[in-house]
């Protein structure tokens, strides 16, 4: 034993009340593992992790993906926004798509129907603007 290793092994017998006899204060074994045991424990751990690893990959690799796609999410490809929008510009009046202009819209761009609805809520917010009736005009500028 080096010098080192011995200035080890009596700072792990200190870590203890058994003193040199290997024996805690309730009579059993050290509380400190020897190196075989460390060796066996980090063997164990890292045998535990790759089956861990194996086991949870295609999930691993499920939930990247899903965070890829989200990161993605957002924007619609132009062909399909350019479908939407002419549908918008020809209904500028009343832009409500009916179930049947939907469904038709589902199958052209291939979108889910719950896209197209979102399309048509966030274009609606930031587009539309309904011509306020004359007697609101009137009414606004009597207030000024």
């Amino acid at each position: 034993m080096s010098d080192n290793e011995d200035d080890h092994a009596d700072s792990d017998t200190n870590l203890y009340d058994g003193g040199m006899d290997g024996l805690d204060s309730m009579g059993f074994g050290p509380l400190i593992p020897t190196e075989n045991e460390r060796s066996l424990m980090e063997r164990v751990r890292l045998e535990l992790k790759q089956e861990l690893k194996q086991g949870y990959k295609e999930k691993i690799v499920d939930v990247r993906e899903e965070i890829l796609r989200k990161r993605r999410a957002g924007k619609l490809p132009g062909d399909t926004t350019s479908l939407l929008k002419a549908w918008w510009q020809s209904h500028s009046k009343w832009p409500y798509p009916t179930e049947e202009d939907k469904a038709r819209l589902v199958r052209e761009t291939g979108l889910q129907l719950k896209q197209i609805n979102n399309w048509f809520i966030n274009q609606r917010k930031r587009n539309w603007h309904i011509n306020p009736s004359p007697s609101t005009v009137l009414k606004s500028k009597r207030k000024r």
